[in-house]
């Protein structure tokens, strides 16, 4: 399963993240025929060069726009990518993501449900969809997809993608007050641990039960911990994204 940690970066992809698009990359070499090529990339290939070369350009543009948070200039970048070729579901799934940053969820949605019916089982489109889910109250179908995406997760997948997907699995339990299933996502780590789940699980559990002052303490130790690599903007966004910043749930924990 191909779910690098960079989608869960900093957007609903983001994300969950920064999303880059799951065969951006692609060329016609890595596809054994043409019956296995997607239609849009048989398109692309067949562009003059100096309009794939234009195509290339925007859809970086794009994707550097979207790191620096410019959601409506990636958006419009990714405008000028369709002039060029249309029917890439990997532009649609960029585009959700911005939306999504300007709280648009019913038009990202819409492009999701695209992204999915051209990409059936997409990892990054799904990974948004959860994102989506969790942003909207739909915790239960939040949790599907993210539990389904942490089964599907190699032996040998990077630690920290299986400890964010916890984290975000941990909101949804405490934003539905399941005590005892949010408590499970970080039972493998302690303060020693090499990541900010620990300190962000316990930021998370303070916020549950209404305690800003601790949930504060808590994440200002994350972010100092990992400071150099910033590691933590992942649970920062997260956090955002649940809700729980915002509204009080009714769970009360010990």
């Amino acid at each position: 399963m191909k779910l690098p940690l960079v989608y869960l970066l900093p957007g609903f992809l983001l994300c969950g993240s920064l999303v880059q698009p799951s065969h951006a990359q692609d060329t016609p070499e890595q596809h054994a025929t043409l019956e296995e090529m997607p239609s849009w990339l048989i398109s692309f290939s067949n562009l003059p060069k100096e309009k794939r070369e234009e195509y290339v350009t925007r859809l970086n543009q794009a994707k550097q726009a979207y790191h620096a948070g410019k959601w409506v200039d990636c958006i419009a970048y990714l405008a000028e990518c369709e002039l060029i070729m249309t029917g890439n579901p990997n532009i649609w799934n960029l585009r959700a993501s911005c939306l999504m940053e300007q709280k648009y969820f019913e038009e990202a949605e819409a492009e999701l449900n695209r992204v999915l019916a051209a990409m059936p089982g997409d990892q990054v489109a799904l990974m948004n969809q959860a994102n989506l889910f969790m942003a909207t109250g739909r915790y239960t179908q939040s949790l599907q997809i993210l539990n389904s995406l942490r089964d599907a997760l190699p032996l040998d997948a990077d630690a920290e993608l299986h400890n964010v997907l916890a984290f975000r699995a941990m909101l949804c339990y405490l934003m539905l007050g399941q005590e005892k299933e949010a408590k499970e996502q970080m039972k493998h780590v302690s303060a020693m641990s090499d990541t900010p789940l620990y300190h962000f699980g316990k930021g998370a559990c303070a916020l549950s039960r209404g305690d800003r002052q601790e949930a504060s303490r808590q994440i200002h130790l994350a972010e100092m911990i990992f400071a150099n690599n910033k590691a933590y903007i992942p649970y920062q966004r997260s956090l955002a994204l649940s809700g729980i910043l915002n509204i009080k749930p009714k769970l009360q924990l010990p």
